[in-house]
């Protein structure tokens, strides 16, 4: 068995299983009080999680179903759910990165119609580029290959497919470092810069899950097949799970949902106006 299916069968079980604490303590929370989780950013951290699980289960899949046949609709559609999920995982760190920028940099407050703009916009740019995929042929893999990997038997077509998935990823990168890096954040208010430094520990784990992953796709566009960058890609995007739940861990918002969760279900629920004021409940404005 080679190195990075080793890596893959031991990186995406766990991956798995810490997006999925991510989504279930989210739920969680919700169901003892669902304003604990009525704030934009908790829905996109959810969505990062979902993205993270997607993920790791279609890589599982793939390296656990190897056998697979490039052209046949098995392989089809397990590639298609493959790159639907990478798509999904790049573009929605993107929506949460510019919508951090956003609150808690330029300070700007997130209403339930922006928020439905935002969730749109997000939406058309991941099918879009999915169907971007799907016309190059890229979900029916190189038979050549002899294994089912995603893929266009044309050169062209399957240049345009490699270039196109490796600027996504740098574009997702760049993105997450440049609203990591932009604006003056001394003006935000004191109390809130602990919450702002890690608030940006989700998108900036694109730092360690893309850049290896695109720079072997422009390598591979090119006819060059780096083993060791592949091993160091497979390493990166099997932590993405692990990175979500660690940055879910060390966020001071899900520690005060945790405790203000904890002390409703100890005192069931009393004193709910003390609540509906600490979280500003009952506005127009979601909590960040």
């Amino acid at each position: 068995m080679s190195s990075s299916k080793q890596i893959n069968l031991i990186l995406n079980p766990i991956g798995m299983t810490c997006a999925s604490f991510v989504i279930i303590s989210i739920v969680g929370i919700a169901i003892i009080n669902r304003q604990l989780a009525n704030r934009m950013t908790v829905r996109l951290i959810a969505v990062i999680a979902l993205t993270d699980l997607l993920a790791h289960v279609g890589e599982y899949y793939a390296i656990t179903h190897s056998t697979l046949t490039a052209g046949t609709p098995a392989c089809t559609a397990v590639n298609g759910f493959r790159l639907f999920a990478r798509t999904f995982y790049c573009w929605i760190n993107m929506a949460i990165s510019f919508h951090i920028y956003r609150s808690l940099v330029q300070l700007k407050k997130t209403n339930w119609k922006s928020e439905v703009y935002f969730w749109t916009a997000t939406a058309v740019f991941v099918v879009a580029e999915t169907l971007v995929y799907y016309g190059l042929g890229a979900f029916t893999g190189v038979p050549a290959r002899k294994r089912c990997t995603p893929g266009v038997d044309d050169y062209s077509k399957n240049l345009v497919f490699i270039l196109f998935q490796s600027l996504t990823n740098l574009f997702t990168i760049a993105v997450s470092t440049f609203t990591e890096e932009g604006g003056d954040r001394d003006h935000l208010i004191n109390e809130r810069r602990k919450l702002a430094f890690r608030s940006f520990l989700y998108p900036l784990s694109t730092i360690v899950t893309l850049p290896f992953e695109a720079i072997f796709l422009i390598f591979n566009g090119f006819g060059a097949y780096v083993i060791e960058l592949f091993v160091v890609m497979v390493i990166g995007s099997g932590l993405s799970g692990v990175l979500t739940a660690l940055a879910f861990g060390v966020d001071p918002a899900t520690h005060k949902s945790f405790k203000t969760a904890y002390y409703l279900v100890k005192n069931r629920n009393s004193h709910k106006k003390d609540l509906d004021e600490q979280y500003g409940l009952g506005s127009n404005d979601i909590q960040l």
